[in-house]
């Protein structure tokens, strides 16, 4: 088993990275990964807190986020904005007035009336995964290819996993809870299936809800809730994980 691609989501429900390696810190958590968020309404109270995912802006409720696209640039501290209906926009991530206003031009379009605030505290503690462990997401290309069997036109970044692997069955890593795992040295353990929400029913390309995975995921794994891929806690100190680098079960 091998991995085979690696993907960090800089700002929560929005645009993918798709990266040759990745950095795991000691405290578990992908540098870089969920490090920003927009954070409904505008009390500043516990902006750089984790906080459950209801509380921002996300694929789950507002599929459209997915046509507004966000990168940032590490080095320069700076986020470029790509909306439908406009030119790219670079932005230093301390202008958060800026950003929320390009955001809530867009959203306004879609008759999206909530206030929010861009929350970037840009320091190694914070993160806004969907549980607060925060954690690293894996599954499987065969897993894709199983769900596409049934359904076609699923792109596995609907799952927003950071890393899928090649070279093992449809929905195996599903039963690496509790064992341990090994990646260029860095060791894990399998701590729990990933139960899915209605993001992963949202075309990221269309900005719609065009399919019902969540209906199919249980009778193709045969888990109750819906759940794709896992979570990984990381055992040992961190490090870095690259494109093709083996994967090994203890």
């Amino acid at each position: 088993m091998k991995v085979k691609s690696l993907f960090r989501f800089p700002i929560k429900s929005f645009t993918e990275e798709k990266r040759d390696f990745i950095e795991i810190t000691d405290i578990g958590k992908i540098s870089g990964d969920r490090v920003g968020a927009f954070r409904l309404g505008e009390d500043a109270k516990f902006y750089d807190q984790w906080l459950p995912k209801r509380n921002y802006l996300s694929l789950m409720h507002v599929p459209y986020l997915s046509l507004i696209k966000i990168k940032f640039d590490e080095k320069s501290e700076q986020i470029t904005i790509k909306t439908p209906e406009n030119d790219s926009v670079k932005i230093n991530i301390s202008e958060k007035e800026k950003i929320e206003n390009l955001v809530s031009e867009f959203l306004h379009i879609h008759n999206f009336e909530k206030k929010f605030r861009f929350v970037f505290p840009n320091n190694s503690s914070s993160s806004f995964h969907d549980t607060k462990e925060g954690l690293v997401s894996l599954h499987s290309e065969a897993s894709e290819k199983e769900l596409n069997n049934i359904m076609t036109d699923i792109d596995g970044i609907r799952f927003r996993s950071n890393i899928i692997i090649k070279g093992c069955d449809a929905f195996e890593e599903l039963s690496w809870i509790g064992k341990k795992i090994t990646i260029n040295g860095l060791n894990f353990t399998g701590v729990k299936a990933i139960t899915r929400c209605a993001a992963v029913n949202c075309n990221p390309e269309q900005g719609l809800y065009d399919k019902n995975i969540l209906k199919i995921l249980p009778n193709l794994n045969h888990i109750k809730e819906p759940s794709f891929g896992i979570k990984l806690k990381l055992l040992s100190k961190g490090g870095k994980i690259n494109i093709n680098d083996s994967i090994k079960l203890n």
